[in-house]
């Protein structure tokens, strides 16, 4: 799959996954994070301009689709990002994804900083 087809599928995957559709939202955020030899995702929901809630998705079909990504986005010569940050928007339909490859541990979700990254995350 190309990376738009990926981005395409990824958004389904989040949309259609029983943890995301259990409650409301308006926006989503999904956090991948990559370090060494360990992936993390963690996913929060909007509704209005309420703080982000967790709501992580249990599709294991995401984490492929996540990793066939990283895949399809590496530049020839260089690393692939650390983490990615995909944002929907519910009203609008749209998506937008964002890698990170300078400084992923300011994507790194733990409970100390899940707060502040689901704000900074929020579409």
């Amino acid at each position: 799959m190309d990376k738009d087809a990926l981005i395409v599928e990824i958004g389904r995957l989040i949309v259609a996954d029983a943890k995301v559709a259990a409650q409301p939202w308006d926006r989503y955020a999904l956090v991948a994070w990559y370090g060494d030899g360990v992936s993390k995702l963690n996913g929060f929901r909007y509704v209005g301009e309420e703080a982000g809630q967790p709501a992580t998705p249990a599709a294991p079909e995401l984490e492929d689709r996540l990793d066939e990504l990283r895949d399809a986005t590496q530049v020839d010569g260089k690393a692939p990002w650390h983490a990615c940050v995909f944002r929907l928007d519910r009203g609008t339909g749209k998506a937008t994804v964002d890698f990170e490859y300078e400084n992923p541990e300011r994507w790194h979700v733990t409970p100390a900083t899940a707060a502040e990254i689901a704000q900074r995350a929020r579409p």
